[in-house]
């Protein structure tokens, strides 16, 4: 298991906190899933409009919260691993402040800021 700059403490906080998130993102997804959300009654011609817009934003969250479950679940999988808190670029620690901002973070601020120009 890797040393970590974390302390036990801080390691169960945030991995309540990504549990927390991963829930949240997988019930959006449930929820959003447009195989659930199908009804069987006939739409009303004003209906479909709004059907379709809410369909629209439905796969939205979805492409967006897929990538971030993945994030996060990745996240858990280091904490497990003892690699969590570590940059992935630089294996640098990545500050607490920035762990309980971003807790599914996979490099230090500096880095990501870097890696945006």
């Amino acid at each position: 298991m890797t040393k970590t700059h974390l302390s036990p403490d801080d390691l169960v906080r945030l991995r309540q906190l990504l549990v927390r998130r991963r829930d949240e993102l997988a019930a959006t997804i449930s929820d959003n899933d447009p195989a659930q959300r199908q009804t069987t009654d006939e739409p009303e011609a004003g209906d479909m409009a709004e059907q379709i817009i809410e369909q629209d934003d439905a796969l939205r969250a979805v492409a967006f919260d897929k990538p971030l479950l993945a994030d996060v679940e990745h996240a858990l999988a280091k904490l497990d691993a003892g690699t969590y808190g570590l940059s992935e670029v630089s294996g640098e620690p990545i500050p607490l402040d920035r762990l309980l901002a971003v807790p599914w973070a996979r490099r230090t601020l500096r880095e990501e800021a870097a890696a945006r120009k």
